[in-house]
């Protein structure tokens, strides 16, 4: 009788640890997925001519870049900045008009969820 009831009062945080450890291998499969997601969409966006990157840098101050459609990445919110950035010292500045042809080009991709991506560009 006492080792039925001593192992009634073990399996009930053993069941409880059990379901902890299914629930957290779901969400590390979702953010794995949403880290590849990201991971892709910067290297697609790396992967055009830099003229591409200038010419959305100077629309809409470099906040829309048409993304492509993506099946595993259709539920993670993706946004895409690309604008100019010219390094006087150690910190990055806005860029003056004289100064667009040897600007560098700085592509942020984030996702709704956390990951950030930055990297600059030159030509």
């Amino acid at each position: 009788m006492v080792a039925v009831v001593l192992l009634a009062v073990c399996a009930v945080p053993m069941g409880e640890a059990i379901r902890n450890g299914i629930a957290a291998a779901s969400v590390a499969a979702d953010k794995a997925r949403e880290l590849r997601c990201m991971k892709n969409t910067m290297e697609t966006i790396l992967a055009a001519p830099y003229q591409t990157l200038w010419e959305a840098s100077m629309n809409d101050g470099g906040i829309s870049y048409p993304l492509p459609e993506d099946a595993a990445c259709a539920d993670v919110v993706r946004t895409v900045s690309i604008t100019m950035k010219e390094f006087s010292g150690t910190a990055p500045r806005a860029v003056t008009v004289a100064e667009r042809e040897s600007a560098l080009l700085q592509v942020t991709a984030a996702s709704d969820k956390g990951y950030s991506f930055t990297t600059m560009v030159s030509r």
